[in-house]
């Protein structure tokens, strides 16, 4: 069975859901206020009817984030800095975070721009939420956030589409409207719900979904909410009908008949936790693991690794010792050979002539004003080298440069960076050119370039 937990709205809403090929089966179905969660879940794991294989967890929505950011096409460790920066001027250095590319969108001028769908959840909270299953038998597997987790059910029960979709989850006293456009999770917020005596006609549930549908054509003009999905208390008729004549939508209830043959549409089963049992851990890449976990990870992986190598080792030398055991006179002989082939090739040193050993003095220096008047020109402004060394291996000139890139932010810096490797490649004095290291520091990118002489 899996254990799906939702920590979404104000009550924490659990499923175990019994998954089999497509087919899902509610195992169980529970409601807690946060003060009972802890104990509750440690008697779940004892009276289930059920063995918990797996637990998944969607996290609050105050600890988490979902924003699309577009930055330059680089190169994807490039990328991936650039990205870096950004969600940490957006969000602080508290959350990991998983990006989803989205493909290339147009930039300015000719540029090519890269559309990245960005989800994170807080460090912390994954640790705080892990630690809660120290003691039991099962630990979570996957963390991720309710509209990920929702858009998985969206998919499976085919509501999904290129077009702007809102799905409305009904809750008492939190509801949630997400709007998604294909891969993208475009906005998630919570919608106050009063009490039925205090909004009877439910007109002002129906304004805060309204408000929320303008805000977003405002957000993103000439995109229009088409499709509007219901999920939870159906006792709000009156305000569907109000939104369908407001926003000419078209209103779809989730049918859970459509996600798994078997399932009735009842409104304790929550979509967030049917959503988070519908996830392939194995083609999922918005998934996130607690630092601490990772690291249990891998020193288990370190320890199998170890011991497996430390086998295979005593394995080669116990052949190898039976193999010269067996063939020790004829390694005695191949020694004598090798001792008289190696006295040959001396005698033959001894026999070089003179202008054989004035050329390879001559050739034993590279030409260093070519060298340095290519530099010269390779360096773009903004760059500045620190050392460079040059040596020659097997008949070969290698060597390093260091240096410093400082542009007007980090993404011009490593742009410089990847212009000066341009240049390296596009001289005929270089070949093989490869950036060893990049270490960003502040707005300025310090660097080292490998590279071998054409000659």
């Amino acid at each position: 069975m899996i254990l799906c937990i939702d920590l979404t709205s104000k009550k924490i809403k659990i499923a175990g859901v019994k998954k089999e090929r497509e087919s899902l089966e509610i195992v169980e179905s529970l409601e807690l206020n946060s003060s009972e969660f802890s104990k509750r879940l440690a008697e779940l794991f004892e009276r289930s009817s059920c063995r918990i294989d797996e637990v998944r967890i969607s996290a609050s929505a105050e600890n988490t984030f979902h924003k699309i950011f577009t930055l330059p096409n680089l190169k994807k460790k490039m990328l991936d800095q650039a990205l870096e920066v950004e969600v940490t001027k957006a969000f602080g250095k508290d959350y990991q975070f998983r990006c989803r590319d989205l493909g290339e969108v147009p930039g300015p001028g000719n540029k090519v721009n890269r559309k990245l769908m960005t989800v994170g959840i807080k460090a912390d909270t994954l640790e705080r939420l892990s630690k809660l299953f120290e003691s039991l038998p099962a630990k979570p597997s996957l963390f991720t956030t309710y509209p990920v987790a929702l858009q998985a059910l969206l998919r499976r029960a085919r509501l999904s589409s290129e077009e702007a979709t809102a799905f409305v989850e009904l809750d008492h006293p939190t509801s949630r409207i997400v709007i998604f456009k294909g891969n993208e999770i475009r906005l998630a917020r919570e919608v106050n719900v009063l009490e039925e005596e205090k909004d009877p006609d439910r007109s002002a549930l129906a304004k805060d979904i309204y408000r929320t549908l303008l805000f977003y054509t405002e957000t993103y003009p000439n995109e229009v909410v088409d499709r509007l999905v219901f999920s939870g208390n159906s006792s709000i008729s009156r305000a569907i009908e109000t939104l369908r004549q407001k926003t000419k939508a078209k209103i779809l209830p989730l049918s859970l008949e459509t996600v798994s043959r078997g399932l009735k549409d009842e409104s304790h089963v929550h979509p967030g936790c049917l959503g988070l049992a519908l996830l392939r851990p194995d083609h999922f890449s918005l998934g996130f693991i607690p630092v601490s976990v990772q690291k249990r990870m891998k020193i288990r992986k370190t320890l199998a690794l170890s011991s497996t190598i430390t086998l295979g080792i005593l394995l080669i030398i116990l052949l190898a010792v039976s193999r010269l055991s067996l063939n020790l006179k004829n390694l005695n002989a191949y020694h004598g050979g090798i001792k008289g082939e190696i006295k040959m090739k001396e005698d033959r040193l001894r026999e070089l002539g003179l202008e054989f050993v004035s050329h390879s003095v001559e050739t034993s220096q590279p030409p260093w004003s070519e060298i340095l008047l290519e530099m010269a020109a390779v360096v773009p402004p903004g760059v500045v080298f620190k050392s460079f060394t040059l040596k020659k291996v097997k008949r070969v000139w290698r060597g390093e440069v260091t240096g410093l890139a400082e542009g007007s932010d980090e993404i011009s810096s490593l742009l410089l960076v990847e212009r000066l490797q341009n240049n390296f490649n596009q001289s005929p004095l270089f070949n093989g050119v490869g950036l060893l290291e990049r270490e960003l520091q502040g707005k300025k990118v310090e660097f080292k370039i490998g590279y071998q002489l054409d000659m």
